[in-house]
Order: C-alpha cells, then structure tokens, then sequence
C-alpha cells in the first residue's frame, strides 16, 4: 500500500515517469492480447453503480442517442461499438424496433454476473423487455437478436465489414470509445461504407486525456508528449489516442464533398469550461465559454507537440464531440 501510493506521487511528481510506465503497460497489454488475454476492467462501468444508477446511466446513453439525432426509433440492424459490460442500450434499441443489435468490443469487461442479473431485471421491470430472454436467467450470452462480437478491433470488423458485407447497418452508435481506438478515421471510413444509405452513425467522442495527467497537470497537458513517443503509449492498451476536432472533420468534410454523406457536430465539452449542456455547435456556445478555452488553449499551446502547432485554437479549445452522419 505504501509502494504504491509512493509509485503515485512519484508519476504525479514528474510527468516522464508516467510515460516511462505508460509505455511499459502498454506493451505488456500488447504482449497480452497477442496471447489472447483480453479481459480488462476499462469500460466496467456498472461494476461500482447501484441497480438504479445503472438503469439511469441506460436511460441516459439511450435518451441521448435520440434527443441530438431527432429520431423517434432504432430500427433495422445496429452496430454498438463498445458496450462495456452491460447490454442494457441494446435491449432498448431491441425494444424500440430494432431486429439486430451487434456489440463490438475489442476486449471483455470484468462484471459480476449476480449484480448484471440485477440490472436486467430492474430494466425489463419498467420496459417489460423479459420477452428478449431465452433462458430463464438473464444469460447476456443469449439474448434474442443481440450479437457479442468481442475480442476483434473495430478497426479490423468494420475493414472487414466493408470489403466483405457493404451496407448491412442501418445505424452505428458509440459512447466514449473512438477515441480509444488506434486508428479511428479509417474506421470511421468502413463504417460508412457498412451503412444503408439513409443509414445513420451517432458517435460520442471524450477528446480529454481521461485524467492520464490531469488534474495534477493542466489539462492539455498530454498534448505536450512528442509524437514519436505518444504511439508507444496507446497502441495496445487503449489509452487516448489524441485524435482531435481537426481531423475528424477533415475526414467527414471529405466524403461529404463527394455525396457520399451529411454530417454535423456538436460539442460536448469545452477545456477549461467543461460539460456543455444541451450540446451545440460551437458558434452557438456563450461567448464568455469560448474565450475562456480559447485562451487556455494559447497560453498552453507554444508547448504542445509539433503536429499541433499550426491546428486552429478553436479546434484544440473543444475537448469532446458529438458526431452524426447520415449515408446519401
């Protein structure tokens, strides 16, 4: 207890010595997965909720999806990246209309099977979902058109998806994943060539460095670590991959040129300001928010890596997304 909470202050003390270890994690996560072993407690959101905190945190990823796409149901076929641990978005996108819902998660999330059984039922008690079990008990294994698809990248299911399926979705959705993958743009690329045309993608993305520094450095902090390291940091373990506002729109930008789809962003969280609630574009956010991350941005920015040195501030003033693209 005493070595680790040494080990602590050590890395809140002197940033390079979390580097130093992030890169250690990081390749032994990769040796891991090389062998298999994809079991993690990243995204084990509801192993520390009660059975009615989970059921709002549902309500809430569920509600969301709708309240800033303007859709009134899931229906079709469905792709959610990253569930975690708990299925529970997937039975109300079943319940709404949905025929199929595949969960993609590159790992497995550590859950206690007793407490997840407790979760379905308080769901299907005020859905009346009880109907999508296919064994007595609530086995997530067997729940009627949802699909487990773990231990594959999303990167390598949607690249495959494109070349071997086309259009089979009618949506795609994630929360606080993309921003975990390796390589998201390329993915983001797949994942349209996988929709329908009309289909539609809802991605969340934390642009944040997830408290990797913060709060004891600033919070752009990360942005600071040269690029030739910061891949040796996030290749295998998932870490933040600092994929930002820019590029992301550089990339819908461009299928959008060609017809191939619409899209809009919001922004979810400004720095040094925080959660912006209801999202909105960034031209609409309070004059006073944007100056404040704006600024911080400056003051920060002469010793942020290369490949952001010539990145407009506004880009690098918003600290997470919300992303809709449609498929002409």
């Amino acid at each position: 207890m005493i070595f680790s909470s040494l080990v602590r202050d050590i890395m809140n003390t002197f940033p390079t010595a979390r580097i130093a270890k992030s890169i250690i994690d990081d390749y032994v996560q990769g040796i891991r997965l090389a062998s298999g072993q994809i079991n993690t407690y990243s995204g084990s959101t509801h192993i520390g909720f009660s059975e009615e905190e989970s059921l709002h945190y549902i309500e809430e990823v569920f509600t969301d999806y709708k309240k800033y796409t303007g859709i009134e149901k899931f229906f079709g076929v469905v792709a959610e990246i990253g569930p975690g641990d708990n299925a529970g978005v997937a039975l109300l996108m079943r319940r709404d209309g949905a025929t199929q819902v595949d969960l993609l998660d590159r790992f497995y999330s550590y859950r206690n099977s007793q407490h997840q059984t407790k979760i379905y039922e308080t769901l299907a008690k005020k859905y009346e979902i009880s109907h999508f079990k296919t064994q007595d008990d609530w086995d997530e294994q067997a729940l009627a058109g949802i699909n487990w698809k773990t231990g594959q990248s999303a990167e390598d299911y949607f690249r495959q998806c494109a070349q071997e399926q086309g259009q089979i979705y009618d949506f795609i959705i994630s929360r606080a994943v993309l921003e975990h993958l390796y390589n998201p743009l390329d993915a983001l690329a797949d994942m349209v060539t996988c929709l329908k045309k009309g289909g539609r993608m809802f991605h969340e993305i934390d642009l944040r460095d997830h408290n990797w520094f913060s709060p004891t450095q600033h919070e752009l902090f990360f942005l600071q670590i040269p690029s030739f390291i910061y891949p040796f940091m996030v290749r295998n373990s998932g870490g933040p991959n600092r994929i930002l506002l820019h590029r992301y729109r550089d990339v819908l930008e461009s299928m959008k040129k060609i017809g191939l789809i619409d899209y809009s962003i919001l922004v979810t969280n400004l720095v040094n300001v925080g959660r912006i609630e209801p999202h909105k574009i960034f031209e609409d956010i309070d004059v006073d928010k944007q100056h404040k991350a704006i600024n911080f941005v400056e003051k920060h920015r002469q010793k942020f890596a290369r490949e952001f040195c010539n990145v407009d501030t506004q880009y690098l003033s918003v600290g997470g997304i919300f992303v809709i693209v449609t498929r002409n």
